[in-house]
């Protein structure tokens, strides 16, 4: 469970490494895995683990240029990588391999870029 969380948090924090270089990405979210889908009360089995990091250049954003190296940089690493038609300033990127789901936004009211992460159900 622990290997498929610290794979996710590793592909993110690269990714974001690889958008803004001169910039230390930051994980914002990571509360370990949780049970999708149902209140959490400490009865259920962990299967799922969301990740959240953000990176950006606050001197000179740029979301159009930022998420297309997003994708640019998930697909060297192996996604598969779609940009998303841009839709009132929210521009995106949906990622998928081998059952992790990763989606990247940038906005252009605001400088950063957030990278958000799923493992497969069950890890």
């Amino acid at each position: 469970m622990t290997d498929d969380r610290e794979f996710l948090r590793s592909e993110l924090v690269a990714v974001a490494e690889a958008v803004v270089p001169d910039q230390r990405p930051v994980v914002t979210h990571d509360p370990g895995p949780v049970n999708p889908g149902v209140l959490f009360d400490g009865r259920g089995t962990a299967t799922v683990s969301r990740v959240t990091v953000q990176t950006g250049n606050p001197q000179a954003p740029d979301p159009a240029a930022e998420v297309e190296a997003a994708a640019t940089a998930l697909r060297a690493r192996g996604w598969s990588a779609d940009v998303v038609p841009v839709e009132n300033g929210h521009y995106r990127v949906a990622a998928r391999r081998d059952g992790y789901d990763v989606a990247v936004h940038a906005w252009a009211t605001d400088w950063r870029i957030t990278l958000t992460g799923e493992t497969p159900v069950g890890s």
